[in-house]
């Protein structure tokens, strides 16, 4: 299992916000009122959604602007973690061994 996840859900919810934005400027020139206080209930909705969402990640979302697929990203970041692991767990294993030495 992958800590990493494809911001395609954020992506699309941005989307969203701003379709939802676009219809409400209608709604207000053409004073449906009724439609924009549903719309407005509406985008707040999706931006609590989304700010749930993001709120239970244990850190901040990064992005990544450099070359590469996002599946080929997220393999190489996987194997640079799996690494960066493996040696923390021999340093401490090391200094475990010199503290008892």
């Amino acid at each position: 299992m992958t800590n990493f996840l494809p911001a395609g859900i954020i992506n699309e919810t941005i989307s969203d916000i701003n379709q939802k934005a676009r219809e409400m400027k209608t709604f207000l020139a053409e004073e449906r009122l009724e439609e924009l206080k549903k719309s407005i209930d509406e985008l707040e909705e999706i931006a609590l959604d989304l700010w749930v969402f993001i709120e239970r990640f244990q850190c901040e979302p990064l992005i990544y602007t450099g070359p590469g697929k996002t599946d080929e990203v997220i393999k190489r970041l996987e194997w640079a973690l799996a690494f960066s692991e493996e040696d923390l767990e021999q340093m401490l294993k090391a200094m475990n061994s010199r503290k008892k030495a």
